[in-house]
């Protein structure tokens, strides 16, 4: 083998030596990017459940229902409720949008949507005491599903 061709071996060995912590390097970078964005993406997920209003009653609406399922109320007062869709889009059924439905008489006719991964907040007053039910009928099998259901008891 002539000499030149020896050293063009352990130059570009050399090359590789240098290379390999730039690689390394690099990597880590990337490793810590991929952690940095779903942390970030955990931690606003979490931030968007909080209530736009402190004040009124938080209540959560998702797939699996309402909660609270239950709300008690008084005639004459008003009932300010929070509306929180933690869903996203990408629920085949719907879309991820859901509603409060609640068409009683004794309770104005409500009926509010609420797209996904975000919340409304609304009031309404009941004006007869009784027992009223709300449903979602946006999606998850709409009022035919027992889940999507709540209770309010006017007093």
């Amino acid at each position: 083998m002539s000499r030149s061709k020896k050293y063009k071996g352990k130059m570009s060995r050399e090359k590789q030596r240098k290379k390999l912590p730039y690689m390394s390097i690099l990597f880590v970078v990337i490793v810590i990017a991929i952690f940095s964005s779903a942390t970030y993406l955990v931690v606003s997920k979490t931030a968007s459940l909080e209530p736009e209003d402190k004040e009124a009653i938080k209540m959560t609406i998702s797939m699996v229902g309402f909660e609270p399922n239950v709300i008690r109320a008084k005639v004459g007062q008003p009932v300010k409720i929070n509306l929180i869709n933690p869903d996203n889009s990408m629920h085949t059924d719907g879309g991820g949008i859901h509603n409060f439905n609640l068409k009683e008489s004794g309770v104005s006719n409500v009926n509010i949507t609420v797209l996904p991964e975000s919340q409304k907040v609304f009031t309404f007053t009941p004006m007869q005491a009784g027992e009223y039910h709300w449903y979602c009928e946006s999606c998850c099998g709409g009022k035919e599903n027992p889940s999507m259901h709540g209770t309010l008891i006017v007093a």
